[in-house]
């Protein structure tokens, strides 16, 4: 994901029920912004089922001075939700017909 105009790396896990582990932040190359990678913001991910429950500002807290990290970062993650859903996720009787 690129933050205002570099990239950041990181990485979530995602466990067989679709919930998400903790964030983790990789590398950071912002020269603003870098408060995402405290622990505080990043464990808000943890827990987390589902594209309704990552929004910034509703359920994941903004940061000024870092509102495009906390954004894109955000979106990434729901990237990789929605991958995880479409792929992986549970099957029903009707998808596996």
């Amino acid at each position: 994901m690129i933050g205002r105009g570099d990239f950041i790396t990181y990485a979530a896990g995602i466990d067989a029920r679709g919930r998400l582990g903790p964030l983790e932040v990789l590398a950071y190359r912002e020269s603003h912004g870098g408060e995402i990678r405290n622990e505080a913001w990043r464990r808000q991910f943890a827990g987390r089922e589902g594209l309704g429950q990552l929004r910034v500002r509703a359920d994941i807290k903004n940061i000024a001075g870092a509102t495009l990290s906390c954004e894109h970062v955000t979106e990434g993650v729901r990237w990789l939700v929605a991958l995880w859903q479409v792929a992986l996720g549970p099957r029903t009787a009707a998808s596996a017909a």
